[in-house]
């Protein structure tokens, strides 16, 4: 299976500098569904990706759209420094200190609020919501007070606000299925994942706590993960 970021070439390859007549019918579909006629001239695609959402940008007959490309399961959709999330909380929503020690509390694992614990304190997502129901159960109920605007965030617009997604498409340049970003919004606010705490459709996480305190993964610990755990499934049922 190739990797998320040979895929966006591969895209990008298939598209860039092409007119409509020499692409593949997978990708003839893409265009018409993004661009809503058959266009005249030389399309144009560019990557855009590292933090922001949109990962390729198309641009034919002076229309431009931004798409954010999936593939595969389990897919991550957002990462971030703790800190980082705390702050734009706080910037954003009403301020409530003790929801915000409680996520710092829940990302680190490790019964601090910094990430100075003792490794062998650090608990799993699992074990943590068993010892501290209600440090997760505060969690959740503020990220449902702001559950629009934080998946708005972790999938359509980032930390940045630049170049935000138009679409979401999921697959490769021989097949795929393409999804309006405000579409997307709205399923994914319908009903909330399996996880811990979830924002919709998405489970909120740390990206790796690091339990057994190897060296190479201390680095990812204090970020923030937000995962589409079924999103392989979903797109295919979103679309039916």
């Amino acid at each position: 299976m190739i990797s998320g970021f040979k895929n966006e070439n591969d895209l990008l390859l298939s598209l860039n500098n092409k007119m409509f007549k020499d692409l593949n019918s997978n990708l003839k579909s893409l265009i018409m569904f993004i661009h809503k006629t058959q266009p005249n001239s030389i399309i144009n695609c560019f990557k855009i990706g590292g933090e922001f959402k949109t990962d390729l940008t198309i641009r034919v007959d002076n229309k431009q759209c931004n798409l954010s490309i999936k593939k595969g399961t389990g897919n991550s959709v957002h990462q971030e420094k703790v800190d980082d999330f705390i702050e734009y909380l706080g910037k954003n929503f009403e301020p409530n200190n003790s929801v915000f020690d409680n996520i710092k509390h829940f990302i680190w694992g490790d019964g601090t609020i910094n990430g100075n614990g003792k490794i062998e304190n650090r608990l799993s997502a699992v074990q943590y919501s068993k010892i501290f129901p209600e440090k997760t159960a505060s969690i959740q109920r503020y990220f449902d007070k702001h559950k629009d605007n934080l998946i708005r965030r972790f999938v359509i617009d980032g930390v940045s606000s630049k170049h935000t997604v138009d679409f979401l498409y999921y697959g490769s340049s021989e097949m795929g299925k393409c999804v309006y970003s405000n579409d997307l919004l709205s399923f994914l606010n319908k009903s909330n994942s399996k996880g811990a705490i979830s924002v919709g459709k998405l489970t909120f996480q740390a990206w790796n706590r690091n339990i057994n305190g190897g060296v190479k993964s201390e680095h990812k610990r204090g970020q923030i993960q937000l995962k589409w755990g079924s999103l392989k499934e979903d797109i295919q049922s979103f679309l039916i």
